[in-house]
């Protein structure tokens, strides 16, 4: 196994770029949405399912807002315990990319539900989780206040030359 040591500042970069990724991938399918749906390319020939639908977004987007800020919120809880500081880190990000999937899944379903109903509201769906992915973009402010880091942490992700997390590689060849 081996282990890469990440800065502060590649560490953040990192966040930043997976973030803008997830994100620009949901902007872009809501884009394609539209235009399909206008240019008359998708056709709305399953109309009938509008309701069905209807209501199966609304319950996965309602379970994707709330599951993955109840998830976020335990599983911030159990790393604020946690006394070292590269582990917090390590473990953050992947507490950050689960609730992305849990704002991603919901929001393909509301994509695929417009292209096979024509119904745009489906489209506002995926644009509301839009919305929630960029308001809960990573940023240096938002990791101190979520992990309640004490003084001495904070300085030291400030620092863009800290080492402050580690990802292990297991890869087999």
């Amino acid at each position: 196994m081996e282990t890469t040591k990440q800065t502060s500042k590649e560490y953040f970069k990192t966040l930043s770029i997976l973030h803008l990724a997830l994100t620009i991938g949901l902007i872009s399918i809501g884009l394609v949405g539209f235009y399909l749906i206008f240019s008359g390319i998708m056709s709305n020939n399953m109309t009938e399912l509008n309701m069905i639908f209807y209501y199966v977004n609304s319950i996965l987007i309602l379970v994707g807002l709330f599951g993955s800020n109840w998830i976020y919120r335990n599983k911030l809880n159990g790393l604020k315990g946690e006394n070292v500081l590269k582990t917090k880190m390590t473990n953050y990000r992947g507490v950050l990319i689960f609730r992305y999937a849990f704002l991603e899944g919901p929001a393909f379903f509301a994509f695929v539900s417009a292209l096979l109903t024509g119904n745009l509201l489906f489209l506002a769906f995926t644009g509301l989780m839009i919305i929630f992915m960029i308001y809960w973009r990573p940023t240096i402010s938002s990791v101190i206040a979520d992990l309640e880091l004490n003084q001495q942490e904070i300085s030291i992700i400030e620092n863009p030359d800290s080492i402050i997390a580690e990802i292990t590689n297991t890869r087999r060849y």
